[in-house]
């Protein structure tokens, strides 16, 4: 039943003499009548399509046009036709579809004390609860003494400390879920990110305050939101963008960067990567009583290490990032030499007859400039027989028997070679 003050009209009954599905034809004002056009009479142009008319008589109509279109016009063309531009319509839709953003959550993974959440178009906060869901324009704040944390495509994580308050602006993912993209802005308080580098380089993980936006592409870092706007970042591994009113500052490992809401700002050095803290727990793996050997080591560590060989005159990576999530190792790094491109790998291991295996699974590289293959594929396996080398290495000094990765950590399990090289 029409609601009232509308009205619902129904088509005029057919002219006599021509199909119920005909297309209609305007009247003319002068001049000779047209011919009527019936769904079976052939398309007096074969360039264009009728204008009117009901649906079944427009599927007819473009079918008579697709038959007398020059592409169709003989069965041997429309083979030619569809064997051509079906695959090319697939490429170029498949190409489209990798712009397509598709929209995601954020999960609330851990609740403490007071810890509340609320969509932009509301006003009233509603208590947050174990493994929520957020999504574009959901906001998150914690009361005094309480925290949270929000974890996103299971392996980036924010750590909300108290009193703070986050907005989230982005979560999607494009080329069938190959390319993240999140946007956050913290608007008070004190966060820790730990943002996980994906192997597809087009992804980006972005957090905005009120003075500044911060771009990674695989980072860990703390970042404090004063309330008049002052924003302190302390970027504990790999590198970040920062841009302060169209300018663009870059943070390596081991720095800080203090802004106030007038756009000044100061970059200090906070601390050098360390080398030491894998080796001493290496050695202390080494040396503890037994021939088992067992060390773990967390991210970090593993970062300040590869950080501090990437800074030796003639090493051939920059910028290493090691990332460790259940049950494989996502690593990522610019190699210098001999060309220089962007490589992102995910990687997991097995252990075969005392020997690491590594295995990838899932590759990626990024140039500036079209590098020819017989250029960059030296180069990938360049890179994979400088990690064979040091297994190697390792194979005189332990029996491997386990690898395993969770969250954050690898813990290394083997037996010491009883004719080790110890002093080595």
């Amino acid at each position: 039943m029409a609601s009232e003050g509308n009205h619902q009209t129904s088509d005029p009954p057919p002219a006599q003499g021509t199909s119920a599905d005909a297309p209609s034809v305007e009247p003319q004002v002068s001049g000779p009548e047209p011919a009527a056009l019936s769904a079976e009479s052939p398309h007096p142009d074969a360039g264009s399509l009728p204008a009117g008319g009901s649906f079944r008589a427009r599927i007819r109509s473009f079918g008579a046009w697709l038959k007398r279109s020059p592409l169709f016009r003989t069965r041997r063309r429309a083979i030619v036709t569809l064997l051509i531009g079906i695959p090319l319509v697939l490429c170029i839709g498949s190409w489209l579809f990798g712009f397509v953003a598709f929209a995601d959550a954020a999960s609330l993974v851990e609740l403490k004390g007071i810890v509340q959440t609320r969509h932009e178009d509301e006003t009233q906060w509603e208590p947050a609860h174990l493994n929520q869901l957020l999504w574009r324009k959901h906001w998150v704040r914690t009361g005094a003494g309480s925290s949270a944390r929000l974890r996103f495509f299971d392996v980036s994580t924010v750590d909300l400390g108290e009193e703070t308050e986050v907005s989230i602006a982005q979560v999607s993912k494009r080329r069938g879920g190959n390319a993240i993209d999140v946007v956050l802005k913290v608007w008070l308080g004190k966060t820790a990110i730990r943002a996980v580098r994906f192997v597809d380089p087009s992804s980006s993980f972005r957090v905005d305050t009120p003075t500044a936006s911060t771009v990674v592409r695989g980072a860990r870092f703390t970042m404090q939101v004063a309330e008049d706007g002052t924003t302190q970042i302390d970027l504990e591994a790999g590198t970040a963008e920062v841009e302060i009113n169209g300018e663009v500052v870059v943070l390596v490992m081991g720095e800080r960067i203090t802004l106030d809401p007038s756009g000044l700002y100061e970059v200090e050095q906070i601390f050098e990567p360390d080398a030491q803290l894998v080796a001493e727990k290496i050695t202390a793996a080494w040396y503890a009583p037994g021939d088992g050997f067992q060390p773990e080591l967390t991210e970090n560590e593993v970062n300040q290490f590869l950080a501090a060989m990437s800074r030796q005159p003639g090493f051939f990576l920059d910028d290493i990032q090691v990332w460790f999530v259940d049950g494989e190792a996502r690593a990522a790094t610019t190699v210098v030499a001999p060309v220089r491109f962007d490589l992102s790998a995910a990687v997991s291991f097995q252990v075969i007859d005392g020997q690491v295996e590594p295995e990838v699974r899932a590759i990626a590289a990024g140039v500036a400039l079209p590098v020819p293959g017989a250029v960059l594929n030296p180069a990938l396996d360049l890179v994979l027989s400088q990690l064979e080398d040091y297994l190697d290495q390792a194979y005189s000094f332990v029996e491997f028997s386990d690898v395993q990765i969770r969250d954050g950590h690898i813990i290394i399990t083997g037996r010491k070679q009883p004719d080790a090289p110890v002093n080595q």
